[in-house]
């Protein structure tokens, strides 16, 4: 994986075994989505993520113990994915959560990259632009006409945050905030780790994860 570190945003989206890494969920799937200064989209990677634990939700999040059979570790996707945070703003729906797991799954590997990373939080900047309104993507994303076919997928749900993004800046006048955010993670890239050369697993790629095989 190789791609070239500008200035600009990261969407991420995790998909989980649980709520918490506190009390053991860990990560089964990451998507990352990235967009230019004004939100546009640029590019996007996800894959399935495995692991030695049980799978938790499948009836939410589709991934069974089988699906991830061919999943690489997150150590060894970390250092392609610290390549595609780095010198970005983190951007996630309910971010505190996602930053979570991103930080649980680097303490494990023994690796911590940033002190607190710069990042945005689009459920916390509904607040601003729709003031009032309930704040989950699904919603929000109906209100802004964005489609979110298959949720609950990290490359589904991560795109639909970043061009969600690009919503909220294509209504900011003034973007002095999320220039200086942006000059922040330009000028403090993330420690990087030495390659491994591992090839990412997309979903698509694992058969057992074809979404009828969870229907009820």
């Amino acid at each position: 994986m190789s791609t070239t570190t500008t200035r600009g945003f990261a969407t991420i989206d995790f998909e989980t075994s649980g709520l918490a890494p506190s009390s053991g969920a860990r990560a089964l799937e990451i998507a990352v989505v990235h967009s230019d200064p004004d939100g546009a989209v640029i590019g996007s990677w996800d894959t399935l993520i495995a692991g030695d634990g049980p799978v938790g939700r499948s009836d939410i999040h589709r991934i069974s113990r089988s699906t991830l059979e061919h999943a690489p570790s997150f150590a060894d996707i970390a250092p392609e994915l610290l390549e595609l945070l780095s010198g970005r703003v983190i951007v996630a729906h309910n971010a505190g959560f996602d930053l979570r797991f991103l930080a649980a799954e680097l303490d494990l590997i023994g690796h911590r990259p940033w002190p607190a990373p710069a990042a945005l939080c689009t459920q916390r900047l509904a607040r601003t632009y729709l003031p009032g309104s309930r704040r989950s993507l699904a919603h929000l994303c109906e209100v802004f006409g964005i489609e979110l076919e298959g949720a609950h997928r990290a490359s589904v749900d991560a795109r639909a945050t970043a061009q969600l993004l690009e919503c909220y800046l294509a209504n900011t006048a003034d973007r002095s905030g999320f220039d200086a955010l942006l000059d922040r993670a330009a000028a403090r890239p993330l420690a990087p780790l030495p390659a491994r050369g591992t090839r990412w697993h997309p979903r698509e790629h694992a058969a057992s994860s074809v979404w009828p095989a969870f229907a009820p």
